[in-house]
């Protein structure tokens, strides 16, 4: 069963769409390029909080992604907005449903 590794962002200010649709882009290519690696999701559920949701084969597989591409443009891009620093949770499925 797959992992996921989910990442709070509070922002200081209302947050810029175009950092995120930039890293969809950016990104994207990067961790495709990591084997194990699944899919990539931003979630906007505040004017200033996102909810990152990365999944991959194995939680090894999501540290990889975030050693690798994730760390280096959140230290460029994404800190310096932030409120707060990230709440990084990792985890293996329990259940999962895709259609």
């Amino acid at each position: 069963m797959a992992a996921a590794v989910v990442n709070h962002l509070h922002f200081k200010e209302p947050l810029d769409r175009e950092v995120f649709s930039s890293a969809g882009k950016d990104l994207t290519p990067k961790m495709r390029s990591i084997e194990g690696f699944r899919a990539f999701h931003v979630v906007q559920v505040a004017d200033d909080h996102a909810i990152l949701i990365i999944i991959g084969d194995t939680p090894e597989v999501l540290n990889k992604v975030a050693t690798e591409v994730g760390s280096p443009w959140m230290s460029a891009n994404i800190l310096p907005l932030l409120a707060a620093q990230p709440e990084r949770h990792i985890g293996s499925f329990l259940v999962s449903s895709e259609s």
